[in-house]
């Protein structure tokens, strides 16, 4: 995959301590964040189903921009991953390059296709630290097309590779086969990684031969804005501004005299937790342990109630760093519901949203404390 460099050990190391672009900068979040449009009908769900490509070859080793393709690839998917708003969505995820030793250059399915979870992107790509192999993105491609077959409505196929390396392959008739197994249901995005033009060029008419898709580098996407940029032209369309609701009239219930009828009357109710934490940690301090339990104690008291956990952190160190840490946050106050408090797993849900959603300013000291938090809203029903 290119040439190989003698001192990429020690860039290795380096990249890995810087974890990503320096470009990635945290910003407000209301500047990209999609829910807000969705929710007020502007956008709306064009996807259905999606399946991130995955370079782990050897040409992704090499330097570019002070870090190795493959760091910046990883920093790229994962913000990608994090910037993906509520949606109900299929997800899967494959990679292609030399898995085994000494075994031959291919495409492996890393998860999927199942239900889309905020961490089984990120979980999937963290063992992949150093790429081997050449360059068969066409089996990957064709891969895609097997792992798609199943799924209904409209489709997204994400590649993400410098495009190096294909001489031998034939990535551009394997689109091609793609697009001619789904037609109009699927469209083709890729993003080009480093600086070959002749990787730019292969990347350019594999999203061509997608008709509905489009190429981008990753340079141009490496911000939260412009990736939330991408991810609404991926996965949304323009909606239309949801109408005012009509005013509910209940209607007058005559009942015999002799037996009124009985009405079951239900009114939600829901109970909010707030847990921060020091500079760089993820355990949960003793103090917060009555306010967990005054969770759990609600979700036991309403066995409809589900609840989303919100890890957050402050602007201190690299935008992928924090996006991990929050995810840690999160995890931590979920295993303390189910393993201290018997919350069933499948009524939580815990996710990472790094620095991009501050609920005051960073500036400060206690602005920052304030950020290093967790936080979560459990809803249920009551009858009345």
């Amino acid at each position: 995959m290119g040439k190989s460099y003698a001192k990429w050990t020690l860039c290795l190391i380096l990249a890995l301590l810087l974890t990503g672009f320096t470009s990635i900068a945290a910003v407000e979040a209301r500047s990209h964040d999609l829910q807000a449009k969705l929710a007020a009908g502007q956008l709306a769900q064009k996807v259905n189903a999606f399946e991130v490509i995955y370079d782990s070859t050897l040409s992704m080793n090499d330097m570019y921009k002070n870090n190795s393709k493959l760091s910046q690839e990883k920093s790229l998917v994962t913000l990608f991953n994090a910037t993906i708003p509520d949606l109900k969505l299929v997800a899967a995820a494959r990679a292609f390059g030399q898995f085994k030793s000494y075994g031959d250059t291919t495409t492996q399915l890393l998860f999927g296709p199942g239900d889309y979870s905020k961490s089984a992107l990120p979980q999937a790509i963290a063992p992949l630290k150093e790429g081997s192999g050449f360059s068969p993105l066409d089996a990957a491609l064709d891969g895609a097309t097997a792992d798609l077959k199943s799924q209904t409505g409209q489709l997204a196929v994400i590649a993400f590779s410098d495009g190096e390396d294909m001489g031998y392959y034939k990535p551009v008739a394997s689109a091609q086969k793609l697009k001619s197994a789904y037609g109009d249901r699927v469209c083709i995005y890729t993003v080009h990684i480093g600086e070959s033009a002749v990787g730019r060029k292969v990347m350019q008419e594999v999203a061509d031969a997608g008709q509905c898709g489009f190429m981008v580098t990753g340079d141009s996407i490496s911000s939260p804005e412009a990736m939330a940029g991408f991810v609404e032209k991926v996965f949304l369309k323009k909606g239309e501004p949801k109408p005012e609701p009509k005013p509910v009239v209940q209607e007058e219930v005559k009942a015999p005299a002799e037996e009124a009828p009985k009405v079951v009357v239900t009114e939600p109710v829901s109970i909010t937790l707030n847990v921060e934490f020091d500079t760089g940690k993820s355990n949960i301090k003793p103090k917060y342990h009555n306010e967990i339990k005054k969770v759990a104690d609600f979700m036991k008291e309403h066995p409809d109630a589900k609840m989303e956990i919100q890890g957050h952190t402050d602007n201190v160190g690299k935008a992928a760093y924090n996006l991990k840490l929050s995810q840690a946050r999160a995890d931590s106050v979920m295993k303390d519901l189910t393993t201290k408090f018997g919350i069933e797993k499948d009524r939580l849900t815990a996710v990472g949203y790094g620095e991009t959603k501050p609920i005051a300013s960073n500036a400060t000291k206690a602005g920052k404390q304030q950020n290093r938090r967790v936080q979560a809203v459990a809803q249920g029903t009551v009858v009345k």
